[in-house]
């Protein structure tokens, strides 16, 4: 109030330049004086781009966005001038990497070929469609509460419609959903993942088609309109090493003795790191922040082909996996990436996250590691509460684990915070 009554703006500062930071940066701007800070040498987080040696710009994280499970992400698109179009007819494959053996739902002339028009036997199609059923049963029984205290695994156990290729769609499926391996899925709580597949409910479902969407000019295209407000208030490369907070404002302090102060502060960083950061945090911030665990996945644009099924039968996403003796399952996902806006349909580039098959490093166009929530019985039990944390010292927070792990989750839990401080966020 002092340094609105002497015409100045307060100083905000967001730690964290993924699409949480950059969205609660963007808002703030309005009505307060901001700057960013962003550990890494890049900003937009799992919104990375690749330049490839051969002129292409491509996703090769975040690509493609559901409108079933993304209100607030395609409203923020819309005020950003930002354009999208429907992936059309980007379907799934997955194959037993011991095997060879899979389903395809390849409808195309050459794709029903190549499998030798396995996909419209009775028996398969069967399965497919009492899968449907089987979700649909499983939003019924997690709405009612009755998943309390279940994993994935013991849910499963209770659809009957949920079997064989249909059990192993859905697990792949969560997979994506949540960048977690087949047995983190399948040990997590179950009422959080069906949860999160009723609300994203255009990824197992024909609507698909005209559903999931890619942002046109890449992620990079929105990662650039957010940060274009802030006008070079944007510190990539930060070595902040602890926050001091005080009744009057915070203190950043820097691995170089070097200080920088501020009237409010943003975490848009994992709990983890959030929780690191802070000299004397609060004790709801060491109950709420303290039970997050993160895992570093490995991710490798390639060429290597070897492992997957003919190129009629690979998908937008290929999942391929295998089954221990012990009933868990190992997976990757394999993203095609010729199914993005702008890329010829011959175009031989794979995205493989989790790869869990050798690959060709003569192949291999750019690997890097994505650090990405954990979500299981103790992380979860937090998620609903996260919110109680905003205003605490003058600290507010955000991030994808404010919901589902997902875009949209990082978008709503910025616009909590930007509304927090008094934004009229739509207006």
């Amino acid at each position: 109030d002092r340094l609105e009554d002497l015409g100045l703006r307060m100083k905000v500062a967001v730690i964290g330049g993924g699409i949480g930071g950059l969205t609660s940066a963007y808002f703030l701007n309005r009505d307060f004086d901001v700057t960013l800070f962003e550990r890494e040498s890049r900003i937009g987080g799992n919104a990375h781009d690749l330049h490839t040696s051969d002129g292409y710009d491509v996703d090769i994280a975040v690509a493609a966005f559901g409108r079933a499970g993304y209100p607030n992400f395609f409203r923020l698109l819309d005020r950003l001038g930002i354009k999208s179009r429907a992936v059309g007819a980007a379907f799934a494959a997955i194959e037993d990497l011991d095997s060879g053996e899979g389903v395809y739902i390849s409808p195309s002339w050459s794709g029903l070929r190549a499998q030798h028009f396995a996909l419209l036997r009775p028996s398969r199609l069967w399965n497919l469609l009492q899968l449907s059923r089987g979700v649909r049963k499983g939003y019924k029984i997690q709405a009612q509460g009755g998943f309390a205290g279940m994993t994935v695994r013991e849910a499963i156990e209770t659809i009957p419609q949920i079997r064989g290729e249909g059990e192993l769609f859905l697990l792949c499926s969560l997979c994506l959903l949540s960048s977690m391996s087949g047995d983190q899925v399948l040990a997590a709580p179950a009422d959080f993942f069906f949860e999160k597949l009723a609300i994203h409910n255009d990824v197992i479902s024909a609507k698909s088609i005209r559903s999931i969407r890619t942002i046109e000019g890449g992620t990079q295209a929105y990662v650039k309109a957010l940060a274009a407000p802030l006008d070079g208030r944007i510190e990539l490369e930060s070595t902040i090493s602890t926050i001091r907070r005080d009744a009057d404002g915070v203190t950043l302090e820097f691995e170089d003795g070097s200080e920088q102060r501020f009237d409010k502060l943003v975490l848009a960083c994992n709990a983890d790191q959030a929780l690191a950061l802070l000299a004397e945090p609060t004790e709801l911030e060491r109950e709420l922040l303290s039970p997050w665990r993160y895992m570093e996945g490995p991710l490798v644009v390639h060429r290597d082909h070897s492992a997957f099924p003919p190129a009629p039968l690979r998908q937008g996403y290929t999942f391929l996996y295998r089954r221990s003796e012990d009933g868990g399952l190992e997976t990757s996902v394999n993203g095609m990436m010729r199914f993005l806006a702008g890329l010829p349909q011959n175009y031989d580039l794979i995205g493989s996250q989790h790869p869990n098959f050798p690959i060709d490093e003569k192949l291999i166009e750019f690997k890097t590691v994505f650090r990405t929530p954990i979500f299981d019985f103790a992380s979860c039990a937090t998620v609903k509460r996260l919110p109680e944390l905003n205003g605490t010292l003058g600290t507010y927070y955000c991030g994808s684990h404010f919901g589902h792990g997902l875009h949209e989750d990082g978008v709503t839990s910025a616009i909590g915070v930007a509304e927090a401080l008094g934004v009229d966020v739509w207006g």
